[in-house]
C-alpha cells in the first residue's frame, strides 16, 4: 500500500443523502420517561460513540430487520429527548425521553479501502475515525436521537 492513507481516512460515501428510520417493528409503549438526578447531570450530555469493525459481512436489510426488533425491548433508544417542561424552578433544563416510536437513525456508507488497508492504518487512534460514524445535522445535544447507527462497507481490493 502506498503512504497516501498514512495521515487521514477517505471520506465516507453516502448511499442515501439522508440516513432512513428504523422504527420497532411491533408497537411500544407511548410515554415520557424522566431521567434520574444522576442522568440528568449537565456534564454528561454528550454522545457515546463506538467503531466496531467485522470480518462477515451482513446483508443491510437483516442489519435493519435485526434493529427493528431490539428497538421493541429497547425502545427509549427509538424516542426523542425532550426538555422538560418546568413545574418548579429547579426543574430547568432537565431532560425526558420521549417514547414515542419515532426510530433509531441509520446510515449507509462507503469508504473507498479494503478492510485490511483500514486496519494497516489505524493502528493507532486517529481523529479521522470520525468519519467513520455519520454526524447528525442538529444544533444541540437534546436535538440528536438515541441511537444513530452507520454502517460502512469497504472495497475488497
Amino acid at each position: 500500500m502506498q503512504g497516501s492513507w498514512d495521515e487521514q481516512l477517505p471520506d465516507c460515501c453516502y448511499e442515501h443523502k439522508q440516513p432512513s428510520l428504523i422504527k420497532p417493528c411491533s408497537p411500544t409503549p407511548n410515554h415520557l420517561l424522566y431521567l434520574s438526578n444522576l442522568d440528568d447531570q449537565k456534564f454528561l450530555r454528550f454522545s457515546i460513540k463506538y467503531l466496531y469493525l467485522f470480518e462477515k459481512s451482513v446483508p443491510i436489510n437483516l442489519l435493519k430487520q435485526s434493529l427493528s426488533r431490539v428497538l421493541i425491548d429497547y425502545y427509549p433508544l427509538a424516542g426523542r429527548l425532550k426538555n422538560l417542561q418546568p413545574r418548579h424552578e429547579h426543574d430547568d433544563n432537565r431532560l425526558q425521553v420521549d417514547c414515542n416510536g419515532e426510530g433509531a437513525v441509520f446510515a449507509e456508507a462507503f469508504m473507498d479501502m479494503s478492510a485490511q488497508e483500514f486496519l494497516q492504518v489505524s493502528k493507532k487512534p486517529s481523529k479521522s475515525w470520525r468519519k467513520l460514524l455519520f454526524k447528525v445535522d442538529a444544533p444541540t445535544f437534546v436535538d440528536t436521537p438515541p441511537l444513530v447507527v452507520q454502517v460502512s462497507s469497504f472495497s475488497f481490493f
